[in-house]
């Protein structure tokens, strides 16, 4: 038996290696070395730089609360072995929305080497199919392997989630709201009675409603109106147990958020929303949406993602309640509108 554990500890890294592998070959190398071509060469640096990667050639960050937590992760093992850790976001631009707090982060262009021979990109990839409580165990052991190598930079495209346990603690020493985010995060939460004074739904739809730029399953027209229905029961619930306050609806569904409008009861946040793993053209204020709801979100009493079959299960509204240490549920949808 302890030969069969030791072989299924040894596998257990296969899924997270292979992908960083495949990854590497076929999309990282072959861009790196063209950038590399258009870029005149940078000076060598004496001290290695571990760099916290999103590029819009790429697909392995995910969306904002996705890269939020990889972000947080990386950092976490810098810190822990003193190594310089800065975040470059190609799109949107991070320093427009959340600025360096304890720890200065930021990097420009110029700063990033793509020569192979200096510069070492790579994957940490989270999969659905590894169970998650050895995951974060796995990709901070992956990453410390990474780390060891001689360069001069190493790149992290990652959206691992192995400091949880630290997240806001750690988020709050590398961000703070910039003036103009922090400007509609107090608005917001003013209109809303203030910190605790209203509890949260947030409902991840995908393309499920055929109105939002992503992958999964469009509902057939005919299917919409029932399904939206069903959404809302659980918003007229949850005021029923909450009267007194508000409840804020954050959704990736305009179509959705303007249904709600009607209830008395609902608040939501004006503004499109985009996914940015799928979205590089969007103006400043659009992509500003997300960061706002982000922390909206974080100061409300609770915290309940919507569940269903067909929804996504997102982490956004989890890490929203990391933030600051809120109570976080998930619920499912009712079988039929009552």
């Amino acid at each position: 038996m302890s030969i069969i554990r030791k072989l299924y500890s040894r596998l257990y890294y296969l899924p997270i290696l292979l992908h960083s592998f495949v990854c590497r070959q076929r999309q990282l190398l072959p861009a790196y070395r063209k950038l590399n071509k258009e870029r005149p060469s940078i000076a060598k640096s004496s001290d290695k730089t571990v760099i916290l990667m999103v590029r819009n050639d790429t697909t392995f960050c995910g969306g904002l609360s996705d890269r939020l937590r990889g972000i947080v992760a990386v950092y976490e093992e810098c810190k822990r072995q003193g190594l310089n850790f800065r975040i470059y976001f190609e799109t949107p631009t991070l320093s427009d929305y959340l600025e360096p707090n304890q720890y200065d982060w930021r990097i420009s262009e110029q700063e990033i080497i793509y020569d192979t021979k200096r510069a070492y990109p790579c994957t940490i990839l989270s999969h659905h199919r590894i169970e998650d409580q050895r995951q974060p165990k796995v990709q901070q052991r992956v990453l410390r392997w990474f780390l060891k190598k001689d360069y001069e930079q190493i790149h992290i495209y990652t959206n691992m989630y192995s400091a949880d346990s630290r997240y806001s603690e750690l988020f709050a020493e590398l961000f703070k709201p910039h003036a103009d985010l922090q400007e509609q995060i107090d608005y917001h939460v003013n209109k809303l009675g203030g910190e605790n004074a209203y509890d949260a739904i947030v409902y991840r739809f995908r393309q499920l409603l055929g109105d939002f730029k992503e992958g999964g399953e469009t509902l057939p027209i005919d299917q919409r109106e029932e399904y939206i229905d069903r959404c809302i029961d659980l918003i007229r619930r949850k005021h029923e147990e909450f009267p007194a306050g508000r409840i804020l609806v954050t959704s990736d569904s305009r179509l959705f958020l303007e249904r709600i409008s009607a209830l008395p009861y609902a608040y939501t946040i004006p503004g499109e929303v985009v996914h940015m793993g799928f979205t590089y053209d969007a103006a400043k204020k659009t992509y500003m949406k997300s960061f706002v709801d982000y922390y909206v979100l974080a100061y409300a009493r609770s915290i309940t993602l919507a569940r269903d079959e067909k929804m996504y299960h997102s982490g956004f509204a989890l890490r929203a309640a990391m933030l600051k240490d809120k109570k976080y549920m998930e619920e499912k949808l009712s079988l039929s509108k009552n």
